[in-house]
C-alpha cells in the first residue's frame, strides 16, 4: 500500500515514515503539482497533504486532488485550521484534517480512522454539536411545502420529495439522531430492538444517499460530508 506525501519539510517526512512503519511505502514529492501524476504512477490508498506547501483558501487546491481518479483519502495537515476552512475542506471531500505537527503514533491513527471514516480537529467539535443542536429545534416544528409528512427535517440542503420517502418511524429516528441517541437509546425510546434500529437507520441512510450519522446531519444543513468522526 502507498502513501503519497506532499511536504518539503524532512522532518515531517520522518513523522510519517514512523508512523506507517512497514505498511506502507511512501513516496514523497514537494508540490501539489505533482499529485495527479503520482496518483497515476503509484495509485496510493493515501495522499497526505502538507498544508505547508499551499497558498490560502486550500480548499480551492484540494478540491481537484480530491476529483482525481483513483486518489484514495486525502488528508490535510496544517499547523493551524480555521474552522470555516476545516468545513471546507470535508465539503470538497477530505478524509482527514490533522496539525501537521502530530506525533506518529496519532497519526497512525488517523490513518486508522480514516480507512472507514473521518478524523477532525478537536477545535471543531464544538461546532458540529451545536449544529446539531439547531437541527434538533428545526426538526420540532412541522415542515411546510409540498410534502407535509416530510415534517421539520427539510433544509436547503435536503429536497422535500427525498423526504417524503422515508417512513414515519424512520422520520422518528432521524429526529432522536439530531439530540445525539445512541442505538440502544434509540431501541428504547422506540420500544425496538437494536437489530432493528440498524435496519432502519440503513434504510435512511440508503434514502437520503449518505454513509452514517454526521454525513446525514451535514446533508441536512446544506453541507456534503464525511462518515464516522473522530478529533485531536
Amino acid at each position: 500500500m502507498a502513501i503519497l506525501l506532499v511536504t518539503e519539510d524532512p522532518e515531517l517526512e520522518e513523522r510519517c515514515r514512523r508512523a506507517t512503519s512497514a505498511q506502507y511505502s511512501i513516496v514523497v514529492v514537494e508540490s501539489i503539482g505533482r499529485v495527479p501524476e503520482n496518483i497515476a504512477a503509484v495509485s496510493p490508498e493515501v495522499v497526505l497533504i502538507d498544508a505547508d506547501t499551499l497558498a490560502r483558501p486550500y480548499a480551492d487546491k484540494i478540491g481537484g486532488v480530491v476529483a482525481t481518479p483513483g486518489v484514495g483519502r486525502v488528508i490535510v495537515m496544517t499547523a493551524e485550521f480555521i474552522e470555516d476552512e476545516e468545513v471546507a475542506l470535508l465539503r470538497c471531500g477530505v478524509q482527514g484534517c490533522c496539525r501537521r505537527g502530530i506525533d506518529p503514533d496519532s497519526l497512525a491513527e488517523v490513518l486508522s480512522v480514516t480507512k472507514s471514516g473521518v478524523w477532525v480537529t478537536r477545535s471543531l467539535l464544538p461546532r458540529l454539536v451545536s449544529e446539531l443542536r439547531r437541527y434538533a429545534q428545526q426538526a420540532a416544528t412541522p415542515a411546510r411545502g409540498d410534502h407535509p409528512d416530510a415534517e421539520a427535517i427539510a433544509s436547503p440542503g435536503l429536497l422535500p420529495d427525498r423526504l417524503a420517502g422515508l417512513t414515519r418511524r424512520e422520520r422518528d429516528i432521524v429526529n432522536l439522531l439530531a439530540h445525539g441517541a445512541t442505538n440502544k437509546q434509540l431501541a428504547e425510546e422506540l420500544d425496538i430492538s437494536e437489530r432493528t434500529v440498524k435496519g432502519h437507520l440503513s434504510n435512511v441512510f440508503m434514502k437520503l444517499g449518505v454513509s452514517d450519522r454526521l454525513k446525514l446531519v451535514l446533508l441536512l444543513k446544506g453541507e456534503q460530508q464525511p462518515q464516522s468522526m473522530q478529533g485531536k
